[in-house]
Protein backbone atom coordinates (compact mmCIF):
# COMPACT_ATOMS: atom_id res chain seq x y z
CA UNK A 1 0.00 0.00 0.00
CA UNK A 2 1.33 3.46 -0.84
CA UNK A 3 1.04 6.71 1.13
CA UNK A 4 -2.35 7.44 -0.46
CA UNK A 5 -3.86 4.20 0.81
CA UNK A 6 -3.76 2.54 -2.65
CA UNK A 7 -2.61 -1.02 -3.18
CA UNK A 8 -2.47 -3.25 -6.24
CA UNK A 9 -4.11 -6.61 -6.68
CA UNK A 10 -0.72 -7.98 -7.81
CA UNK A 11 -0.32 -9.33 -4.26
CA UNK A 12 -3.08 -11.83 -5.13
CA UNK A 13 -1.98 -13.88 -8.14
CA UNK A 14 -4.99 -15.23 -10.02
CA UNK A 15 -4.77 -18.47 -12.00
CA UNK A 16 -7.63 -19.34 -14.38
CA UNK A 17 -8.24 -22.95 -15.37
CA UNK A 18 -10.13 -24.65 -18.20
CA UNK A 19 -13.72 -23.53 -18.68
CA UNK A 20 -16.87 -25.66 -18.81
CA UNK A 21 -19.42 -24.54 -21.41
CA UNK A 22 -23.19 -25.04 -21.01
CA UNK A 23 -25.49 -23.02 -23.27
CA UNK A 24 -24.70 -19.33 -22.84
CA UNK A 25 -22.65 -20.00 -19.68
CA UNK A 26 -18.93 -20.74 -19.46
CA UNK A 27 -17.60 -21.39 -15.95
CA UNK A 28 -13.86 -21.14 -15.21
CA UNK A 29 -12.17 -22.24 -11.97
CA UNK A 30 -9.88 -19.68 -10.33
CA UNK A 31 -7.03 -20.32 -7.91
CA UNK A 32 -4.67 -18.05 -5.99
CA UNK A 33 -1.38 -18.79 -4.27
CA UNK A 34 -2.63 -17.20 -1.03
CA UNK A 35 -3.10 -19.44 1.98
CA UNK A 36 -6.73 -20.12 2.99
CA UNK A 37 -8.46 -17.71 5.36
CA UNK A 38 -9.88 -19.50 8.41
CA UNK A 39 -12.04 -18.40 11.34
CA UNK A 40 -15.05 -17.04 9.41
CA UNK A 41 -18.51 -18.56 9.02
CA UNK A 42 -20.47 -17.98 5.80
CA UNK A 43 -23.16 -19.47 3.58
CA UNK A 44 -26.49 -21.10 4.41
CA UNK A 45 -25.20 -22.91 7.50
CA UNK A 46 -23.98 -19.74 9.19
CA UNK A 47 -25.96 -19.07 12.38
CA UNK A 48 -27.55 -15.74 11.49
CA UNK A 49 -31.06 -14.69 12.47
CA UNK A 50 -32.85 -12.12 10.28
CA UNK A 51 -35.98 -10.20 11.25
CA UNK A 52 -38.03 -7.13 10.42
CA UNK A 53 -37.50 -4.07 12.61
CA UNK A 54 -39.60 -4.51 15.74
CA UNK A 55 -42.85 -2.55 15.68
CA UNK A 56 -42.12 -0.72 12.42
CA UNK A 57 -40.95 -2.88 9.48
CA UNK A 58 -39.04 -0.89 6.87
CA UNK A 59 -38.51 -1.82 3.22
CA UNK A 60 -34.86 -0.75 3.30
CA UNK A 61 -33.72 -2.19 6.66
CA UNK A 62 -33.53 -5.58 8.38
CA UNK A 63 -32.10 -6.63 11.74
CA UNK A 64 -29.50 -9.42 11.74
CA UNK A 65 -27.90 -11.29 14.64
CA UNK A 66 -24.85 -13.53 14.36
CA UNK A 67 -25.41 -16.39 16.85
CA UNK A 68 -22.10 -18.06 16.00
CA UNK A 69 -18.97 -17.64 18.11
CA UNK A 70 -17.15 -16.77 14.86
CA UNK A 71 -17.44 -13.62 12.74
CA UNK A 72 -19.78 -14.28 9.80
CA UNK A 73 -19.46 -13.08 6.20
CA UNK A 74 -22.65 -11.98 4.40
CA UNK A 75 -22.44 -11.04 0.73
CA UNK A 76 -23.78 -8.18 -1.36
CA UNK A 77 -26.72 -9.55 -3.31
CA UNK A 78 -27.44 -12.28 -0.74
CA UNK A 79 -31.20 -12.86 -0.52
CA UNK A 80 -33.13 -12.71 2.74
CA UNK A 81 -36.41 -14.47 2.08
CA UNK A 82 -39.73 -14.32 3.90
CA UNK A 83 -40.67 -11.62 6.40
CA UNK A 84 -42.88 -8.92 4.95
CA UNK A 85 -41.16 -9.25 1.56
CA UNK A 86 -38.00 -10.80 0.11
CA UNK A 87 -34.95 -8.50 0.28
CA UNK A 88 -31.33 -8.43 -0.87
CA UNK A 89 -28.31 -7.09 0.99
CA UNK A 90 -26.82 -3.99 -0.60
CA UNK A 91 -23.23 -4.60 0.55
CA UNK A 92 -21.01 -7.34 1.91
CA UNK A 93 -20.25 -7.26 5.62
CA UNK A 94 -18.50 -9.23 8.35
CA UNK A 95 -20.80 -9.62 11.35
CA UNK A 96 -19.27 -9.73 14.81
CA UNK A 97 -20.74 -12.37 17.14
CA UNK A 98 -23.73 -11.60 19.38
CA UNK A 99 -24.30 -8.05 18.17
CA UNK A 100 -27.68 -7.08 16.66
CA UNK A 101 -27.05 -5.05 13.51
CA UNK A 102 -29.40 -3.10 11.25
CA UNK A 103 -28.35 -3.65 7.63
CA UNK A 104 -29.46 -1.78 4.48
CA UNK A 105 -31.46 -3.92 2.06
CA UNK A 106 -33.56 -3.60 -1.09
CA UNK A 107 -36.87 -5.22 -1.96
CA UNK A 108 -36.86 -7.94 -4.65
CA UNK A 109 -40.58 -8.72 -4.33
CA UNK A 110 -42.53 -5.64 -5.35
CA UNK A 111 -46.01 -7.15 -4.98
CA UNK A 112 -46.02 -8.15 -1.29
CA UNK A 113 -45.90 -6.19 1.97
CA UNK A 114 -46.95 -8.24 4.96
CA UNK A 115 -46.43 -11.66 6.47
CA UNK A 116 -44.17 -12.94 9.22
CA UNK A 117 -41.47 -11.22 11.25
CA UNK A 118 -38.68 -13.73 10.66
CA UNK A 119 -36.79 -14.43 7.44
CA UNK A 120 -35.24 -17.56 5.97
CA UNK A 121 -31.57 -17.57 4.98
CA UNK A 122 -30.59 -19.93 2.17
CA UNK A 123 -27.67 -17.76 1.04
CA UNK A 124 -29.17 -17.47 -2.44
CA UNK A 125 -27.76 -14.67 -4.57
CA UNK A 126 -29.13 -11.96 -6.78
CA UNK A 127 -27.91 -12.21 -10.41
CA UNK A 128 -24.90 -10.19 -11.51
CA UNK A 129 -27.09 -7.77 -13.49
CA UNK A 130 -28.64 -6.44 -10.25
CA UNK A 131 -25.52 -6.04 -8.17
CA UNK A 132 -23.87 -2.90 -9.64
CA UNK A 133 -27.03 -0.93 -8.78
CA UNK A 134 -27.43 -1.94 -5.14
CA UNK A 135 -25.89 1.23 -3.68
CA UNK A 136 -27.00 3.83 -6.23
CA UNK A 137 -29.31 6.66 -5.27
CA UNK A 138 -32.19 5.20 -7.30
CA UNK A 139 -31.28 1.60 -6.49
CA UNK A 140 -34.75 0.42 -5.50
CA UNK A 141 -36.41 1.53 -8.72
CA UNK A 142 -33.59 0.01 -10.78
CA UNK A 143 -33.85 -3.32 -8.94
CA UNK A 144 -37.63 -3.47 -9.34
CA UNK A 145 -37.32 -2.80 -13.07
CA UNK A 146 -34.69 -5.49 -13.47
CA UNK A 147 -36.64 -8.09 -11.47
CA UNK A 148 -39.72 -7.39 -13.59
CA UNK A 149 -37.61 -7.66 -16.73
CA UNK A 150 -36.72 -11.28 -15.93
CA UNK A 151 -40.36 -12.21 -16.60
CA UNK A 152 -39.54 -12.17 -20.33
CA UNK A 153 -37.20 -15.17 -19.92
CA UNK A 154 -38.29 -16.77 -16.61
CA UNK A 155 -42.04 -16.18 -16.62
CA UNK A 156 -44.45 -14.23 -14.40
CA UNK A 157 -44.60 -14.15 -10.61
CA UNK A 158 -47.73 -13.41 -8.52
CA UNK A 159 -45.74 -11.00 -6.33
CA UNK A 160 -43.11 -10.01 -8.91
CA UNK A 161 -40.52 -11.92 -6.89
CA UNK A 162 -36.91 -12.53 -7.87
CA UNK A 163 -36.92 -15.85 -6.01
CA UNK A 164 -39.69 -17.19 -8.27
CA UNK A 165 -37.49 -16.46 -11.32
CA UNK A 166 -34.45 -18.06 -9.66
CA UNK A 167 -36.51 -21.19 -8.92
CA UNK A 168 -37.28 -21.58 -12.62
CA UNK A 169 -33.76 -20.82 -13.84
CA UNK A 170 -31.83 -23.05 -11.44
CA UNK A 171 -32.45 -26.17 -13.53
CA UNK A 172 -30.22 -24.54 -16.17
CA UNK A 173 -27.25 -24.19 -13.78
CA UNK A 174 -24.37 -26.53 -14.72
CA UNK A 175 -23.83 -29.54 -12.45
CA UNK A 176 -20.29 -28.72 -11.30
CA UNK A 177 -18.34 -28.80 -8.04
CA UNK A 178 -15.29 -26.76 -7.03
CA UNK A 179 -11.95 -28.40 -7.80
CA UNK A 180 -9.20 -29.08 -5.28
CA UNK A 181 -7.79 -25.82 -3.95
CA UNK A 182 -10.18 -23.69 -6.04
CA UNK A 183 -11.25 -20.53 -4.23
CA UNK A 184 -12.77 -18.50 -7.08
CA UNK A 185 -14.87 -18.67 -10.21
CA UNK A 186 -15.06 -16.62 -13.40
CA UNK A 187 -18.39 -16.52 -15.24
CA UNK A 188 -18.69 -15.92 -18.97
CA UNK A 189 -22.06 -15.31 -20.62
CA UNK A 190 -22.68 -15.29 -24.38
CA UNK A 191 -18.98 -15.24 -25.23
CA UNK A 192 -17.75 -12.56 -22.80
CA UNK A 193 -16.55 -12.66 -19.19
CA UNK A 194 -19.03 -10.87 -16.96
CA UNK A 195 -17.87 -11.50 -13.38
CA UNK A 196 -15.18 -13.01 -11.20
CA UNK A 197 -15.73 -13.96 -7.55
CA UNK A 198 -12.93 -14.91 -5.22
CA UNK A 199 -13.26 -16.21 -1.66
CA UNK A 200 -10.81 -16.64 1.15
CA UNK A 201 -10.86 -20.42 0.89
CA UNK A 202 -12.29 -23.35 -1.05
CA UNK A 203 -14.63 -23.97 1.88
CA UNK A 204 -16.10 -20.47 1.61
CA UNK A 205 -16.50 -20.82 -2.16
CA UNK A 206 -18.25 -24.17 -1.68
CA UNK A 207 -20.69 -22.57 0.78
CA UNK A 208 -21.87 -20.18 -1.99
CA UNK A 209 -21.28 -22.39 -5.03
CA UNK A 210 -24.78 -23.49 -6.05
CA UNK A 211 -26.44 -20.11 -5.38
CA UNK A 212 -23.73 -18.42 -7.43
CA UNK A 213 -24.25 -20.73 -10.43
CA UNK A 214 -28.04 -20.52 -10.17
CA UNK A 215 -27.91 -16.72 -10.22
CA UNK A 216 -25.64 -16.85 -13.28
CA UNK A 217 -28.08 -19.22 -14.97
CA UNK A 218 -30.86 -16.62 -14.64
CA UNK A 219 -28.69 -13.95 -16.28
CA UNK A 220 -27.84 -16.40 -19.07
CA UNK A 221 -31.45 -17.24 -19.97
CA UNK A 222 -32.23 -16.18 -23.53
CA UNK A 223 -28.61 -15.29 -24.32
CA UNK A 224 -26.69 -16.73 -27.31
CA UNK A 225 -25.06 -20.11 -26.63
CA UNK A 226 -21.54 -18.82 -27.34
CA UNK A 227 -18.50 -20.16 -25.48
CA UNK A 228 -16.31 -17.66 -23.64
CA UNK A 229 -12.71 -18.36 -24.61
CA UNK A 230 -9.91 -19.05 -22.14
CA UNK A 231 -7.94 -16.14 -23.62
CA UNK A 232 -10.73 -13.67 -22.77
CA UNK A 233 -11.14 -15.16 -19.30
CA UNK A 234 -7.44 -14.84 -18.53
CA UNK A 235 -7.30 -11.29 -19.88
CA UNK A 236 -10.22 -10.42 -17.58
CA UNK A 237 -8.40 -11.93 -14.58
CA UNK A 238 -5.25 -9.99 -15.46
CA UNK A 239 -7.24 -6.74 -15.50
CA UNK A 240 -8.65 -7.57 -12.08
CA UNK A 241 -5.26 -8.53 -10.72
CA UNK A 242 -3.76 -5.22 -11.83
CA UNK A 243 -6.53 -2.99 -10.48
CA UNK A 244 -5.50 -0.43 -7.88
CA UNK A 245 -7.84 -0.44 -4.91
CA UNK A 246 -8.51 2.20 -2.26
CA UNK A 247 -10.24 1.95 1.09
CA UNK A 248 -13.94 2.74 0.64
CA UNK A 249 -15.59 2.17 4.02
CA UNK A 250 -16.00 -0.25 6.85
CA UNK A 251 -17.74 -3.57 6.34
CA UNK A 252 -18.77 -4.47 9.87
CA UNK A 253 -15.77 -6.16 11.45
CA UNK A 254 -14.03 -5.99 8.06
CA UNK A 255 -12.96 -3.31 5.60
CA UNK A 256 -14.03 -2.70 2.04
CA UNK A 257 -11.80 -1.60 -0.85
CA UNK A 258 -12.78 -0.72 -4.40
CA UNK A 259 -11.46 0.45 -7.73
CA UNK A 260 -11.45 0.01 -11.47
CA UNK A 261 -13.34 1.51 -14.39
CA UNK A 262 -15.09 -0.69 -16.95
CA UNK A 263 -14.35 -3.64 -14.69
CA UNK A 264 -15.42 -2.68 -11.18
CA UNK A 265 -13.64 -4.48 -8.33
CA UNK A 266 -14.90 -4.69 -4.74
CA UNK A 267 -12.77 -6.39 -2.11
CA UNK A 268 -13.88 -7.17 1.46
CA UNK A 269 -10.96 -7.81 3.79
CA UNK A 270 -10.86 -9.18 7.33
CA UNK A 271 -7.65 -9.04 9.33
CA UNK A 272 -6.04 -7.63 6.17
CA UNK A 273 -6.93 -10.75 4.16
CA UNK A 274 -9.32 -10.89 1.22
CA UNK A 275 -12.41 -12.87 2.22
CA UNK A 276 -14.58 -11.97 -0.77
CA UNK A 277 -13.69 -10.15 -3.98
CA UNK A 278 -16.09 -9.41 -6.83
CA UNK A 279 -15.21 -7.99 -10.25
CA UNK A 280 -17.99 -7.12 -12.71
CA UNK A 281 -17.75 -5.90 -16.31
CA UNK A 282 -20.13 -2.94 -16.27
CA UNK A 283 -20.32 -2.93 -20.10
CA UNK A 284 -21.44 -6.55 -20.49
CA UNK A 285 -24.74 -6.96 -22.39
CA UNK A 286 -26.46 -8.61 -19.38
CA UNK A 287 -26.35 -5.21 -17.67
CA UNK A 288 -27.76 -3.24 -20.60
CA UNK A 289 -31.42 -3.69 -19.71
CA UNK A 290 -30.83 -2.70 -16.11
Amino acid sequence: MNSNGVFSMVRLRLHVGQGTHRGALTVFPVWTDASPVTGLATGATAEVDVAERAGAPSVDQLVVMNRSAKPTLLLAGELLEGGWQNRTLTASTVLAPATPTVLPVLCVEHGRWGGETAHRRQARRAPVALRPHLEQSDAQERVWRRVSGYSAVAGPSPTDSLTDRLDRAKVEAPDLTPLAGQSGVLIGIAGRPVALELFGSRRALSAHWRPLLEAAALDALGRPAVRTTAALARAFAERVQGTDLTAVRGAGAGRRYGGGGRIRVDDVRWRDRTVHLTAIDLTHPVLEAS
